[in-house]
């Protein structure tokens, strides 16, 4: 979460005021009114809800073109002033650029946006059972039910990655930090968006693999069928690996961890080792290569 880099205000009379019909701080009994307000220079945002998401001039907002409606998404910024959105359904996720200061509130009420997730992971399948994992950089998944998707017992979350299978359906994800990797069955078909847009994911790495060390130092050596991304080393920042083969050592309670395109082809480290592997939410073991 970033709420050690945020502030955030509490909700004065000036939050609420404003109860006309279409300045009302509370929509229809089935909508929500989400404002936020700025308060200097431009902050920008996105938040993602559960069904159907309008811009509105509640509480004397503005309507400004260059805030954007995704599907149940929006991406805007606000300064000195005040954005609104009417909705159905629940507020999945918020996200906003922490050097800025915006007050939001929920039908009149602080949206506590610090304590929620910061992004909505949406994976729609077409037809065909289609297996997929992913992992998210600095932090976890969780699964969701935005945007219709079901909740189900079999698709799965570790500390090291999530993994499940969408068919003629939808399945959900909410996080903080940013999507390092993604997998899935190439002969399936699905359409994978982060807060409403494309998320691109034929352009990230497949896999990550992370070495944990058991506490005894570990010499290791690694091979991949396809290309090691790099060496995640602070949030997005990658160190770029030219061979397919990279060897390195982990002790104590340690982690190395390797974005790749591929498949693991090649794992050896000493026999009286036993280091924690995981391809992302894969268990792996020297005795697999």
């Amino acid at each position: 979460m970033k709420t050690s880099r945020r502030r955030f205000l509490t909700a004065g009379a000036a939050g609420i005021a404003g109860l006309g019909t279409l300045g009302s701080a509370r929509a229809a009994p089935d909508r929500h009114t989400l404002t936020i307000d700025g308060f200097g220079p431009s902050t920008t945002y996105s938040f993602t809800v559960g069904g159907d998401l309008e811009k509105s001039t509640a509480d004397g907002a503005t309507i400004d073109r260059s805030d954007r409606i995704v599907d149940r998404s929006a991406h805007g910024a606000v300064g000195d002033g005040k954005d609104a959105y009417t909705f159905t359904g629940e507020l999945s996720s918020f996200d906003f650029d922490g050097s800025g200061e915006i007050n939001v509130l929920l039908d009149g009420e602080p949206a506590h946006v610090g304590n929620r997730p910061d992004h909505t992971l949406v994976i729609d399948g077409f037809g065909t059972t289609t297996p997929y994992s992913f992992v998210i950089g600095k932090g976890t998944a969780s699964q969701s039910d935005a945007c219709d998707a079901s909740v189900n017992d079999s698709d799965r979350t570790t500390d090291f990655g999530t993994g499940g299978a969408v068919r003629s359906g939808t399945d959900a994800y909410v996080y903080d930090g940013f999507l390092q990797s993604f997998d899935f069955d190439r002969t399936g078909e699905i359409n994978v968006t982060i807060d409403g847009e494309a998320a691109h994911v034929g352009r990230r790495p497949d896999r990550t693999l992370t070495i944990a060390g058991d506490g005894e130092y570990t010499p290791y050596e690694l091979s991949v069928s396809g290309s090691i991304r790099g060496i995640i080393e602070i949030d997005e920042e990658q160190a770029i690996v030219d061979s397919p083969t990279v060897s390195g050592a982990v002790s104590g309670d340690g982690r190395d961890t390797y974005t790749y395109d591929g498949d693991l082809t090649e794992l050896t480290y000493p026999d009286d080792c036993s280091p924690v592997i995981h391809s992302n939410d894969e268990v792996v073991t020297r005795t697999d290569y």
